[in-house]
């Protein structure tokens, strides 16, 4: 994943919340650009410090706060109960609760259709939409393909 903004545009995002674009919440933003797959705190905290060994983990945790706080990043609670986190505007999220992938849907019409739903409940949804169930590498379940055992791949619980 590209930058989706810049070094000028995410200083006035951050400075019309109030904050200060320092030099470590960059890094922290360039790293879960780069990432692109929907990292945890904590291996977003391991890519940082393998280039930046100075950033401890509480920045990264206060940085990803404070993005989320402005609305750059949308923490994403996934089915193992680890949070997730998501740059960019808000869309859909399918997540395999088997495998924990988490995959991109842009779909405007469907994201749409989603915020008029919760308009029309007085609710503001702001956030995108995750969508829990099985993906195709693992399988449906009923033998068919992929993973046909009940078990959650690499120990993840299983929740229902």
């Amino acid at each position: 994943m590209n930058l989706q903004i810049g070094f000028a545009d995410l200083r006035r995002r951050l400075a019309r919340a109030g904050y200060r674009l320092t030099p470590q919440r960059w890094t922290v933003w360039a790293a879960l650009c780069e990432v692109g797959d929907h990292p945890t705190a904590d291996r977003l905290y391991r890519r940082v410090r393998a280039s930046h060994p100075m950033v401890s983990r509480a920045t990264v945790y206060k940085t990803l706060d404070i993005l989320a706080r402005v609305g750059l990043v949308t923490p994403l609670p996934a089915a193992d109960g680890v949070t997730r986190f998501d740059p960019g505007a808000p869309h859909v999220n399918l997540e395999c609760v088997r495998c924990g992938r988490i995959e991109d849907v842009q779909d405007p019409q469907l994201l749409a259709s989603v915020s008029r739903v919760a308009r029309r409940r007085r609710f503001r949804a702001d956030r995108g939409v995750v969508v829990q169930g099985t993906c195709a590498r693992c399988g449906t379940g009923d033998g068919r393909r992929g993973r046909t055992d009940s078990k959650p791949h690499e120990g993840r619980r299983r929740h229902g």
